[in-house]
């Protein structure tokens, strides 16, 4: 099943920074404009450039964002701003974090390599759809650079916890790098060179399916990047380092694992009225409306806590329209969205939350076709709870839909009957950071097991 390696990491320099959290950059994908400027201006050395560096009209097909990304890449290794180690290792890797209701929450993980399998094989099973722009620009980026600057997030299931119990000891060690992001998350990283742990871990893991979390776009373009390379060296043994991605592999058992809701917004429908759509949605839903205060943060976590309960063994979606009414729309009977799927569709992935929202509320209540879905032509996604109710009552959206967490168990059914759940069905929190690691696709270079 899964096959793991450990490998000699590109890592800043520390002796050559002042302070390692300005280099450090949340996942491409979640990197406004604005924060873009911000990390270009934190430091010269931001990861920021190699991941997403700013396009320019005058750019062309020898000098654009993926030719100046290899060109920073490649300089700030020869200035030893960027340096490999010398011997393959793993390497440990928690974030502590404040969670609303919990408080303090450490997820463990660890760092390595993983051998890339096809989708068909069940050994790596995604849960999200892809889109092409995305695996395009990835593509782009690797062919230039030649290495995977940040990692898969893939998760396995060990009730036994035999990584953690191997690694406690190691752990009391002083991190070999700490920062603090801008959410107020503590990174922690550890090198672990020791083979005997890495073995144990390997083992533990040699008879285990891994899900992809986060990063699905990447994954797949390790995949194609992977193909390609294969088609330029038809001899391959199957070690080169493009057989393999970087990969954060955490347990989907531990504590620390919280997945968060992403809430929806609607937008620039013609001729759209409330009124019509609750009647509509009556025939599938129970609908109850719910009188707040949005101005109070006090009110709105009352109608978040609400929302949890009603959710707690039916689906249940927010609904608000502006004024001081939020309406919870409770699905009457779960087999009435049969009628929505193929009978192949598993009752998993029929249930979902967002697949209710997405068919009968999005689909049919508001005519938003799946492909417009799938473009966002209406919709707009936002992790924070309290923020949908300011755009909403702004006039800049019509709708917020806030919704309940998708359950890892959901993530594990769906993953398993090899389906894939509607776009941002899981918000997987905290994200990983980029500049802990990088791992360099090296010519010339096999894996050592």
């Amino acid at each position: 099943m899964a096959k793991i390696a450990p490998f000699r990491a590109v890592r800043y320099n520390l002796d050559k920074l002042a302070d390692p959290a300005r280099v450090m950059a949340p996942p491409y994908d979640v990197i406004s404009p604005e924060l873009q400027e911000t990390l270009y201006q934190r430091s010269p050395f931001n990861v920021v450039r190699l991941i997403l560096g700013k396009t320019d009209p005058a750019d062309t097909a020898t000098d654009n964002r993926y030719t100046r990304a290899a060109t920073f890449f490649r300089q700030w290794r020869e200035e030893g701003v960027l340096v490999r180690d010398e011997t393959p290792s793993l390497y440990l890797y928690d974030e502590e974090y404040q969670a609303t209701g919990i408080g303090k929450v450490v997820r463990q993980g660890f760092i390595a390599l993983a051998r890339l399998e096809d989708f068909a094989t069940g050994v790596v099973k995604p849960h999200e759809k892809t889109l092409s722009g995305p695996k395009a620009d990835r593509l782009e980026l690797t062919k230039a650079c030649r290495a995977n600057f940040s990692p898969i997030f893939g998760l396995y299931s060990d009730p036994c916890c035999v990584q953690e119990a191997l690694t406690w000891e190691i752990k009391k060690r002083v991190p070999d790098l700490e920062v603090m992001d801008d959410d107020g998350v503590v990174h922690r990283l550890w090198q672990v060179t020791d083979r005997t742990v890495f073995k144990k871990i390997r083992d533990m893991l040699d008879n285990k399916p891994l899900f992809i979390a986060d990063g699905h776009h990447r994954y797949e373009t390790a995949l194609n990047y992977r193909n390609l390379r294969r088609d330029q060296d038809p001899d391959f043994s199957g070690k080169e380092l493009y057989n393999y991605v970087l990969m954060y592999f955490a347990n989907m058992e531990d504590q620390g694992m919280l997945i968060f809701p992403t809430h929806r917004l609607v937008h620039g429908l013609q001729d759209f009225r409330l009124e019509p759509l609750l009647t509509s949605v009556g025939e599938y839903f129970q609908v109850e409306a719910h009188t707040f205060d949005p101005d109070d943060a006090e009110s709105r976590q009352q109608m978040r806590s609400l929302l949890q309960q009603r959710g707690e063994d039916k689906v249940a979606l927010g609904l608000y329209g502006g004024g001081d009414t939020l309406y919870l729309l409770i699905l009457k009977d779960k087999k009435l969205m049969d009628g929505f799927f193929d009978a192949k569709t598993s009752k998993a992935l029929r249930t979902l939350d967002v697949s209710v929202l997405h068919r009968v509320v999005l689909e049919k209540g508001l005519h938003i076709s799946l492909e417009a879905q799938e473009a966002q032509t209406h919709l707009t996604y936002v992790k924070n709870f309290d923020e949908p109710f300011s755009l909403v009552r702004s006039g800049q959206c019509q709708l917020a839909f806030l919704m309940n967490p998708t359950r890892m168990s959901q993530v594990r059914d769906v993953a398993n009957a090899g389906e894939k759940m509607p776009q941002k069905s899981t918000y997987f929190y905290p994200k990983l950071l980029t500049g802990l690691v990088i791992n360099p696709i090296a010519d010339g270079e096999t894996i050592e097991e």
